[in-house]
């Protein structure tokens, strides 16, 4: 588990302040990060875990957990991103709760396996955690730059058709693409397996849609609950987070 600093969680509220107030991310990255003398760790903490109060609630008031999904539910995957936040949590690396409610790790992988055998590993813990949900269908998207991708492809299926789950793999020039328009064209029967903020922006404003973090209960359901480091905690009671 990843433990945040005093000084991370003075950060973080500085941090989401400016974003509540309109300041470009970057900038206000640069700001607070330069301040504190943050790490490289914990400067993707807060790029990636911190949003404005505004999205947060967006996009965690569509944010389905395993206990509120029924059977025969589509659910479209967003590959690459699932399946390395748990490879970096089989790596050791720091994953966190956003302010969101998603599951994210400071990884910045940008599309590079450096372990193959773990991120077959980390395929087979989604499966498992898919199949755990009687879905109708799984459809996952892939980047088809990404090296390797038609195998990854060929593995995912695998691991799918292996625990019972009809799944189709779709390789496509930018997954984000029809993940993002699957939200307008999801009549609301549909779960986007995704921690993409993107992806989840486009899809709370479309609001046909429900993001499931498939990431995150994959790892609990094989290696029981994981107390994670909540930003959503650190920004709205920072003692009690530490």
């Amino acid at each position: 588990m990843f433990l945040a600093s005093p000084a991370l969680a003075r950060a973080a509220l500085e941090y989401r302040w400016l974003l509540d107030r309109g300041y470009a991310s970057s900038a206000a990255l640069k700001l607070v990060g330069d301040h504190h003398q943050m790490t490289r760790d914990e400067r993707m903490i807060l790029f990636r875990g911190v949003s404005s109060k505004r999205d947060s609630e967006a996009r965690s008031a569509i944010l389905a957990s395993p206990p509120s999904i029924g059977a025969g539910s589509e659910i479209l995957v967003d590959g690459y991103n699932q399946a390395l936040t748990v490879m970096h949590y089989l790596a050791g690396r720091p994953l966190f709760i956003g302010t969101d409610g998603l599951t994210r790790d400071a990884g910045a992988a940008h599309g590079r396996i450096a372990d193959p055998e773990r991120f077959e590993q980390s395929i087979g813990l989604l499966a498992d955690d898919l199949a755990a949900l009687s879905p109708e269908r799984v459809a996952v998207y892939l980047d088809a730059p990404v090296p390797g991708s038609a195998g990854h492809a060929s593995v995912f299926r695998r691991m799918l058709e292996e625990r019972g789950v009809e799944a189709i793999v779709l390789l496509e020039r930018s997954a984000d693409a029809p993940l993002k328009a699957a939200g307008s064209l999801a009549g609301g029967g549909s779960l986007i397996a995704t921690g993409d903020s993107a992806i989840a922006d486009a899809l709370a404003a479309a609001g046909a849609a429900r993001i499931y973090d498939s990431a995150r209960w994959a790892i609990e359901l094989a290696f029981g609950r994981i107390d994670f480091l909540d930003l959503g905690r650190l920004v709205e009671e920072p003692n009690e987070a530490l």
